[in-house]
This record gives C-alpha cells, structure tokens and sequence, in this order.
C-alpha cells in the first residue's frame, strides 16, 4: 500500500465498505480576521480548506500538504482547535462510505497568496465574519461560525 493515494490503495482492497478517515481542516484568516472560505469544483457551498490524512501522516503533515496543494499557502504556524466526530455514515458519489473525523486546526501564521489549484478547488476567498451567516456553508464552513464567535 503506498503512502500517497492511501485512501485508493485501501478501496481497491476493501471495497465500499464503511472506513474511518482522518482529515484535517484549515481556519485561515487574514490580517483583517476575514476567513479564507473554499469552493469546490463542481459545487455550490463554501468551507474551510480540508482533506484526507495519507498512511502514517501526522495531522499536522496533513495540514501543512493539503493547505499548499489546494491554495499554495505555506502554513507557517497552526494549533488544534477541535476534533470533529463524524455526524453519521457518509458515503461519497461513487459508493464508498466512511465515517469522518476532522481535526481543526487555527492557522496562526502562514505566507503567499492564496490561489485554488483548480482541480480541487475553484474559488478561495477571504469574507468577513460578519457575510457567513449569509453563505451557503459546508458543514465545516458551519463549524467555523462557533471557531469565529
């Protein structure tokens, strides 16, 4: 099983069979307190940058790789603000189920501009906190309210 496309690696195995996944989310804002929001390709709702931990990768590994690879921002500094328990069994477009556990992570210091990577991403923005109650949220974008208050 190879470090990188763990989660494939796992399915070719498995199956669709329900899993537990690690993922991270990344709380990024901006000199004002603006919150970098994501867009998905193919979707409508905005959340936080997040995604899946590969075999052994420490959620702090995590982070820093899915932060660069989805907005080119270098992490320069984070700590853990919470540990999200799935809300049920989730299953993706293709069949596979899983229960996810997201390990949120406050930004406090990070360098670049933020630029989507167009594969997973299509937009990132910042927005202050005052228009997220107006958006149409993720639930990880949801869980930033209360990260925000």
């Amino acid at each position: 099983m190879s470090r990188e496309g763990y989660v494939r690696d796992l399915r070719a195995l498995i199956g669709p069979g329900p899993v537990n996944l690690i993922g991270v989310a990344a709380l990024i804002t901006d000199l004002h307190g603006h919150l970098l929001l994501a867009r998905r390709v193919n979707a409508d709702r905005w959340g936080l940058i997040a995604g899946l931990s590969e075999l052994g990768e420490s959620p702090d590994t995590t982070l820093r790789r899915e932060v660069h690879e989805e907005s080119r921002l270098t992490v320069k500094g984070a700590h853990l603000i919470d540990l999200l328990a799935p809300a049920g069994l989730s299953e993706a477009p293709n069949g596979d189920q899983f229960f996810a556990y997201t390990a949120a992570y406050r930004v406090t210091g990070w360098h670049g501009t933020p630029q989507p990577d167009g594969h997973e991403l299509a937009d990132l923005r910042f927005f202050p906190r005052a228009d997220l109650p107006h958006l149409p949220l993720t639930r990880l974008g949801r869980a930033a309210l209360a990260w925000t208050a």
